[in-house]
């Protein structure tokens, strides 16, 4: 076995293991953002986002995946990790006890045929469930009491976070498997360092010469080539800053919830509610304009104009609503209101739209035209600024 580790050879040209999406990152959509996330919570001060950009210094970042796992919009991706590569991990779940911890625990101080990632912090409700859906039995998060040692120093609290949520989510469905921590801890004095990080613990594979070679010059390659070929900044500005796109973690929780409650009969599917943070409610209260602003900055279809013969109205669809708070933050009749709300997993699951608002079509009396209806003047807008003139 060779302890080679090809990312950390091309880590000396500053590459983090990340990807930056900046077309779903909400300060870009909206300057007027409060939604700072990622900055707050990097362990290493590693993110900026400005005006029209957002960026993460290399040198800085630890790959810790904190950003991945709390940004709503699924702004930042690990390149160093996939979920579905992790529970096709060679063995059979079937109502078994699987056990996770992270890369920083020493393979001697291993618990038996755990999985392992590179932080706590990589564990996401998808994750869990898509653990669940491979038929895990019980899930324990292994709490190794090293991370205060460690320079991502809060992987376990954001974890704890995440199991929580997953946990009361398992509850509603009525599912008996259970995630939780187990307290296992490890003297620091047993642990290792390289530099002043703690050393990663992964697997390395059993690699042929012609194989490490191969391999070495594909990654140099690609490292060389990043030098060369500089990246474009990670800006928008005018029309793409306002793209629509599911984040990633979202659409796999609503492929996993789907698998997870396909053992469900078609009367108990369909009357099974919830309550949970994860999936949030859009209220619009008396007073809307129409004026369709919260639609228009939406990160995700959550939100969205029907617009017919007979009148215009504003749809919310509970699946894709990500709890970002846009909305509130752009409506200028301060009239949107977030909240937790019960919930069908059959509407979750069919991602079905409720009517929050609608409004009907009528002729303005005064010049004819067809407009949205929203107050009790039979003029248009337009004819209303006229006559206020």
């Amino acid at each position: 076995m060779l302890n080679l580790d090809i990312s950390k050879v091309i880590a000396v040209w500053g590459k983090a293991p990340l990807k930056v999406n900046p077309y779903q990152c909400l300060p870009l959509r909206y300057p007027k953002s409060s939604c700072r996330l990622c900055v707050e919570n990097c362990p290493t001060t590693a993110i900026e986002i400005k005006e029209d950009s957002i960026s993460v210094i290399d040198d800085k970042c630890t790959g810790c995946g904190i950003c991945y796992n709390l940004c709503p919009t699924g702004v930042f991706e690990m390149t160093n990790f996939t979920a579905d590569a992790f529970v096709e991990y060679p063995q059979d779940f079937k109502e078994k006890m699987i056990y996770v911890e992270c890369f920083k625990v020493p393979h001697k101080y291993s618990l038996p045929q755990s999985l392992r990632l590179p932080c706590l912090a990589y564990i996401t409700p998808s994750l869990l469930l898509k653990l669940i859906s491979k038929g895990a039995g019980e899930i324990m998060i292994r709490d190794a009491g090293i991370c205060e040692a460690c320079e991502s120093r809060c992987g376990d609290r954001i974890a704890k976070d995440t199991i929580s949520k997953t946990q009361e989510l398992l509850k509603d469905i009525g599912l008996k498997q259970k995630v939780s921590v187990i307290i296992e801890g490890i003297s620091i004095n047993n642990l290792d360092y390289e530099g002043n990080r703690l050393k990663d613990y992964k697997d390395d594979p059993e690699l042929s010469r012609r194989e490490i070679f191969s391999m070495f010059k594909k990654e140099t390659k690609r490292g060389i080539g990043g030098l060369i070929n500089k990246e474009k900044p990670l800006n928008i500005k005018g029309k793409k800053r306002l793209k629509k796109v599911l984040a990633k973690e979202r659409e796999e929780i609503l492929n996993a919830l789907k698998e997870v409650i396909a053992d469900k009969t078609g009367d108990e599917a369909q009357h099974l509610y919830g309550n949970n943070p994860m999936f949030s409610s859009v209220n619009i209260a008396d007073g809307c304009n129409m004026c369709q602003l919260c639609c228009f900055f939406c990160p995700t279809d959550a939100l969205t104009v029907e617009d017919t013969e007979k009148g215009q109205g504003i749809l919310f669809k509970t699946a894709t609503c990500i709890g970002c708070k846009l909305c509130i933050e752009v409506c200028p009749k301060d009239v949107l209101i977030l909240k937790e709300k019960e919930f069908l997993f059959y509407d979750i699951i069919n991602q079905s739209n409720t009517t929050l608002v609608w409004f009907d079509k009528n002729v303005c009396e005064y010049c004819g035209r067809v407009f949205t209806k929203t107050t009790y003047d039979n003029l248009c807008d337009i004819c209303l600024k006229e006559k206020e003139i």
